[in-house]
């Protein structure tokens, strides 16, 4: 009978020990499949300079970070306080186009001039992005 009290004994030291042992060990619910911590690393960037004057005078530049597939309008209302009409930019951080004063945003792409509206340009990670307040006649 000792012996079974002993064999007892063992057996549920041992047991409480394991269950000790899983108790100290950290959880790692919040642990984030291999295939996100990859994305987050390779976050996708574009620089955006704003300017007036044929690009005489900057007014404020920025480096943001958008999605795969996302267009530049969705982009620059995350990032700047953006005014928009039928799918122009009209303002930008303030700064506003005016028929009166004959001005508007010219936009440009990676040192090219934009055939396009910001609503159909997806980004690519690294492009330069320009808007330059000009005056048209």
């Amino acid at each position: 009978m000792n012996k079974f009290y002993s064999f007892f004994a063992i057996i549920l030291l041992t047991l409480m020990s394991a269950c000790g042992n899983a108790a100290e060990q950290p959880k790692t619910e919040e642990t984030k499949p291999a295939a996100e911590s990859k994305e987050q690393a390779e976050e996708l960037k574009a620089s955006v300079t704003l300017t007036k004057n044929e690009l005489a005078e900057k007014v404020d530049a920025k480096e943001i970070a958008f999605e795969e597939g996302q267009n530049l309008m969705d982009a620059m209302k995350e990032n700047f306080e953006i005014e928009e009409s039928g799918g122009f930019i009209n303002g930008i951080e303030g700064i506003q186009a005016s028929e009166a004063d004959k001005t508007y945003w010219h936009l440009i792409v990676n040192g090219e001039d934009a055939m396009t509206g910001a609503n159909d340009i997806k980004l690519k990670d690294g492009d330069k992005i320009e808007f330059d307040l000009r005056n048209y006649e």
